[in-house]
């Protein structure tokens, strides 16, 4: 299911009915006096209409004829009787075109535009791979003396322990034609698991339990599911061809694809410590864990992520191999990650909070803030518990080396008690505890000791952080591992051919798997043909052009003091919204500056009839809320805020959000915003503290000049481009893209981006943002083609008749995100979607 992402604000209202009438397309399709029908009773969404053009053409017709009754998809054609409403006229198609996925054959020369060059692409050719051959598939369940299913942490060690006593039971078979998916997949190549049929087989099994004592498991295995048939591989050229490519194929091609990339990983998923889905992690340095410190106990580790794609050309199966970074915590003493949470705490920002680059809190300081004379004790203790609940720990005693996870922060070892069960069940403090079992004398008995969830109680001094994966960090931690993980191309190439290298990751030419299942994997990555294309002319004003020849590198230019395309004037009542600590004056003089700015980009910038103050760090967000609302109220006019952010980063993203919700989505305030951030708007720059940094404010008005429907440059095109867009041929240009979340993120969702053109220029777009979500059954694989595609067309078809008055003529769609393989299939439904929502209008 999808959900989309957008208010009730602007762009959203009904469809406004006109008896305008659809002319003759500006694409050379020609639509005769027929009229189409549409009926909006619960019956059917069925329309028929006048005769086609003569030839079928790529672009897709605005709106198409319905297949009789229920979702246009009947056995026969109904002709309706003409609308009233002429001017939704829709093109003729039979049956065999609505359905089809027929598309323009690509030329067969490159283009020549530009620079030839050739590029790297991080994807491997499979070389060899099985043509033939069986694959049996099962499932596999550990579970422990509880009955309860044991966390994958350790499932792939219980499942090799299995494994082995299976292949000493049965000497014949070849047990590296067995492979394990890390989850609950078997998978066997060529020849069946001996004795393991539907009905289930248990098994027991030694192995350790999650606090490393040796443990009795039961291993459950039954065969699910028919053999998966390798032959399909073997005339990869016919399934390819889009009249073969049917649903079936491709569930098909999924399944041995999912299969083969199993075996792939099957060797390095025994060297790495933690695998997620197709991603593997390893710590980098021996004895250590991560490369970057984050701050708060985290580290960013960088591992790999691998899968197996299908394509055209020359090679049918690749794999694509690349880097791969996510946050974990950072493996050390509880001790070390309490000094550099505590330097964060309430205690530790009066303490810390001017000084810079303090990374840690000094121990001695520690013990004042965790001191339960202290005044601000409690809420030390409730920051403490936030970042350390359900944190995993290892004791540092050796003779058990038992990992816990903490569950509270109790009281000093020095009183906190608990009940020695192995001495007469007697009352005793955790400081005495340790002294009288172990003679171990505590450093710091004041410090709260750790309440694990079963129940027993740790002293920080005694156990060590476990490395666990971590999704959730702060905006500062975000900007460092983004800074940290990107890559020069020369630097992300040699990371990749490192990791193919490495027998412990990627180097297949020792892995006894890849051979056993006849999988050859070349050691180069895939060269392709690329251009680099000339860079457009940019037109501001017809003295003023970008060129390639007048910049110093090729596609960047500084924008100098011209004026607009179309300047924008400021409208004359507005507002100056200061919500940061600055003073009014120096909010007077950023207006003095931005209007000087503003005159020499042609903007007539008038001075602000409404200026409001309040500070967002003293008030919360219900204040700044009642105070916009009141300002409205009063100043029915104003329809533009400048609104002055502080620069504190959770607080002002958390106010940036809020407010443009309510001015320009939830309540319907109808009031653009522009949000400028407190650093932006005071005087000096990196070099000189006493002079504006003109650039910043040149940006600032690029945007504000777009948003008060000013355009800013134009491209300059050839004339025959230029005399097509100014004979207004009222077609809509759409661009749609997929975003997916990183792999391993199997529980996020996927982001649906969809803009359409609202003028002739084209220089204005609508757009429609949705969330879709991966459905279960894909094993956390994302779906490529846009589920609510339907109701995307629909939505945006209906706001440009309702803007210009009359549907478009004709529709050209680009589609981004599709891998060669993909593309007919994702062709065909998207295209399917789209004539839909025609008919469905």
């Amino acid at each position: 299911m999808s959900q989309p992402i957008q208010g009730r604000g602007r762009g959203r209202g009904r469809l406004i009915q006109q008896l305008s009438y659809l002319t003759t397309s500006s694409i050379g399709t020609s639509l005769q006096s027929g009229i189409s029908s549409t009926n909006d009773d619960d019956r059917s969404e069925s329309g028929f209409s006048s005769a086609s053009s003569d030839s079928y053409s790529s672009v897709v017709p605005p709106l198409i004829t319905s297949l009789g009754r229920g979702r246009g998809r009947g056995a026969g054609l109904k002709q309706n009787t003409p609308p009233t409403d002429p001017h939704w006229t829709v093109n003729n198609l039979t049956k065999e075109q609505f359905h089809s996925n027929y598309r323009p054959k690509k030329p067969h020369q490159l283009g020549d535009l530009g620079e030839q060059i050739r590029v790297i692409a991080n994807y491997f050719p499979i070389l060899k791979f099985p043509h033939k051959g069986l694959v049996y598939k099962y499932q596999i369940q550990i579970r422990n003396k509880k009955d309860l299913e044991i966390h994958r942490d350790r499932r792939r060690l219980l499942y090799n322990i299995w494994l082995k006593a299976f292949s000493e039971k049965y000497p014949q078979i070849d047990k590296h034609k067995i492979v394990f998916d890390n989850q609950s997949r078997l998978l066997t190549y060529d020849d069946p698991l001996p004795d393991i049929f539907e009905d289930s087989v248990k098994e027991s099994i030694s192995g350790p339990n999650r606090s490393n004592k040796e443990e009795q498991h039961t291993v459950i295995v039954q065969r699910v599911g028919r053999p998966v048939d390798l032959s399909l591989l073997a005339n990869l050229d016919e399934l390819f061809h889009p009249e073969s490519l049917s649903n079936d194929n491709i569930q098909d091609l999924e399944e041995v694809r999912n299969v083969l990339s199993i075996a792939l990983h099957e060797h390095c998923s025994s060297h790495a410590a933690f695998v997620y889905d197709r991603s593997f992690f390893s710590p980098t340095i021996a004895g250590q864990h991560g490369e970057w410190e984050l701050g708060l106990g985290k580290a960013l580790w960088r591992g790999f992520y691998s899968c197996l794609v299908f394509a055209k050309g020359t090679h049918h199966l690749l794999m694509n191999l690349d880097v791969k970074h996510t946050v974990f915590m950072k493996k050390q003493p509880f001790i070390e990650f309490l000094c550099e949470i505590m330097s964060h705490s309430p205690s530790g920002k009066r303490k810390y909070g001017r000084q810079r680059n303090i990374s840690k809190a000094d121990g001695e300081d520690v013990l004042r803030f965790l001191d339960i004379n202290n005044p601000a004790y409690q809420y030390d203790l409730d920051f403490l518990l936030k970042y350390c609940k359900h944190l995993r720990v290892r004791s540092q005693d050796a003779s058990k080396p038992i990992i816990y996870e903490i569950q509270k922060i109790a009281l000093p070892a020095s009183k906190q008690e608990l009940i020695w069960k192995s001495n007469k069940n007697r009352v005793i403090t955790v400081q005495n505890y340790y002294r009288e079992h172990y003679s171990v004398e505590l450093q710091f008995p004041s410090l709260p000791t750790l309440g694990m969830h079963n129940g027993s109680y740790l002293p920080m001094e005694l156990v060590d952080v476990e490395p666990v994966r971590i999704k959730k960090i702060t905006d500062e931690q975000r900007a460092l591992v983004c800074r940290s993980s990107t890559m020069k191309p020369d630097v992300h190439y040699k990371s990749i051919e490192k990791i193919r290298k490495d027998p412990k990751q990627q180097c297949f030419e020792q892995d006894p798997f890849v051979a056993a299942w006849n999988l050859n994997i070349d050691a180069r990555m895939i060269e392709l043909p690329a251009r680099v294309l000339p860079m457009p002319e940019i037109v501001y004003t017809d003295q003023y052009r970008v060129t390639s020849r007048g910049v110093r590198d090729v596609g960047v230019w500084e924008h100098k003091s011209t004026k607009f395309y179309k300047p924008a004037d400021f409208p004359s009542v507005w507002g100056l919204i200061n919500l940061s600590s600055i003073s009014k004056q120096e909010c007077i003089d950023f207006y003095s500056e931005l209007s000087f700015v503003a005159e020499d980009n042609g903007i007539r910038c008038c001075v602000p009839e409404i200026y409001e103050e309040i500070d967002a760090v003293k008030n919360g967000m219900a204040q700044i809320e009642d105070m916009l609302r009141d300002t409205t109220r009063k100043n029915h006019n104003c329809k533009f805020f400048l609104v002055i952010l502080p620069n504190e980063g959770m607080l002002r993203t958390q106010i940036y959000d809020s407010l443009k919700k309510l001015c320009e989505l939830e309540f319907g305030l109808g009031i653009i915003t522009q949000m400028v951030r407190q650093s932006n708007v005071i005087i000096g720059t990196r070099n000189n503290k006493t002079k504006w940094d003109y650039a910043k404010l040149r940006n600032i008005l690029l945007k504000i000049n777009t948003k008060l429907n000013g355009i800013n440059s134009v491209l300059s095109v050839s004339s025959t481009i230029d005399r097509f867009f100014s004979r207004g041929h009222r077609i809509m240009y759409v661009g749609a893209d997929l975003s997916h979340p990183a792999p391993g993120t199997a529980n996020q969702i996927s982001t649906v981006a969809v803009v359409a053109s609202a003028d002739d220029i084209p220089n204005r777009y609508f757009k429609e943002v949705y969330q879709q979500q991966r459905p279960s059954q894909t094993r956390g694989e994302s779906r490529e083609y846009i589920v609510d595609m339907k109701q995307i067309m629909k939505s945006l078809i209906s706001q440009y008749e309702q803007l210009r008055g009359c549907p478009p003529t004709a529709i050209v769609f680009f589609r981004d995100g599709i891998s060669e393989g993909e593309f007919d299939s994702v062709f065909e439904k998207e295209l399917t979607s789209i004539r839909e929502a025609c008919v469905a209008l």
